[in-house]
Order: structure tokens, then sequence, then C-alpha cells
């Protein structure tokens, strides 16, 4: 069951423009800031535990309030990575002070990393009215065991890849894609919607690029608002 806290949470979710036409895509940089299981992590109910919970949740709505925050929500699968949160800023170091200044992160309860991602501009936009919740997949785009034998198959490779992303936002499958700038063995980023998370690795695991091992799908379940992605 989605709680209300997971709700509020995602009212962070604020304002941008409404994707451009495909032919008038300019790419920007983005900033994915992982929620992760901080030191003084605990599952236990406790009134501490709400308070810093009520206080994360304000600092989220305060940076969508000031246009800092374009999307955020939990992780519904229960692992080290509780949550996301993507903001606009001017380096890396600016979207972790951004974070670093959220309660339940001084608190020791979140860790925090950052990845950027390059991606198009004005992807993300205001949550739809009446407000509610949707579940879509977040994949990591991670680097796999094989590599292309030589340049002519990779180079075949990532034309089939990028051609299959298309077909996937053109059938309204993939809502948000982009490579990581300096993600390290994490080669990319892909939201997609989908009945269910065997639907979403069907999806993922249809990529040219993982099915040729040169990429691995990691998925996770994201509650996200509706509206904030296409």
């Amino acid at each position: 069951m989605i709680t209300s806290a997971i709700a509020a949470l995602t009212l962070a979710c604020l304002a941008a423009p409404a994707p451009p036409a495909a032919q008038d895509y300019k790419l920007t940089t983005y900033y994915l800031v992982l929620l992760l299981k901080g030191k003084a992590w605990t599952a236990e109910e406790s009134p501490e535990r709400t308070r810093i919970q009520e206080q994360h949740i304000a600092h989220l709505t305060k940076l969508g309030n000031e246009g800092a925050g374009l999307a955020a929500g939990p992780f519904g699968d229960g692992g080290d990575i509780r949550g996301l949160l993507i903001v606009t800023a001017t380096s890396a170091e600016h979207a972790r002070e951004l974070e670093a200044a959220d309660p339940a992160v001084k608190a020791g309860r979140l860790a925090i990393d950052v990845l950027p991602f390059r991606a198009p501009e004005g992807w993300f936009q205001q949550p739809a009215t009446p407000f509610a919740m949707e579940t879509v997949y977040f994949v990591f785009l991670n680097a796999g065991p094989n590599r292309p034998p030589d340049e002519a198959t990779g180079k075949r490779l990532q034309s089939e890849h990028l051609a299959y992303m298309d077909a996937q936002h053109k059938a309204g499958r993939l809502i948000l894609a982009g490579p990581f700038v300096g993600g390290g063995s994490r080669s990319g980023l892909v939201v997609y919607r989908a009945a269910s998370a065997d639907q979403a690795r069907e999806y993922a695991n249809g990529d040219p690029m993982v099915k040729a091992g040169r990429l691995e799908a990691e998925i996770h379940e994201w509650y996200l608002a509706k509206g904030v992605l296409k």
C-alpha cells in the first residue's frame, strides 16, 4: 500500500515545460541523487523516525518549490537504495550540497551519491491534477561482461541500441533515458512505464546491448507522481 508519506514525497516533483518535439531535442545535464541507507538507518517505527521523515519530505518539497527538485520518489523493493531525487544544479557538488541539507541526511538515516546524466531539456513537468501516483520502473544500465569483438560490431550494437530506445519511446514505454557522465560501471538510465516488473524486464532485456551482454539491466520499482514524466 502506498502511504500518504510516499504521496507527499512525490509532491516535490515540480515544474518544467512540456517535452520538446523530437526534432528540437537539446541535451542538458541533470543530477541523479541516490538516497541510500545511512549509518543510522533503521526500519523500526518511532516518534523520532516519524519526525525526521516529515522533515525529509518538507525538504524535498522545498527543493521542488524552488525549482531545483524536478522529480523525487521512493523505490518499492526495500533495497539499499531507498529512493531517487533528480535535481537541476550547476555541478555534482552543488547537487550534493542541495541534498546534504536534508534532515534525514544530517541525522544519518540517509546517505547520498550523485550521478550526472544527460537527457533532453524540458523533460520534467508538473504533476497531473488531480494528484495521483503511478508505479514506473527505473533501470540502471550497468556495464556487462561482454565487449564487442571489433569496432564495427560495437558501432552496430550502439546504432541498434539507439534505434531500440527511440522505438520504445514512440510506443509510450520509455519515458526517460540518458547516459551517465563519469558513472563508472553505471553506463546510463532508462525509465519504463509498464504493467509489471516482469513486463519492464522484458522491455529492458529487449535492448540489443543487453542481449549482447554489453549492458546489464538493474530494475527498481519507483513510485512517482503522474504527469512528471509523460
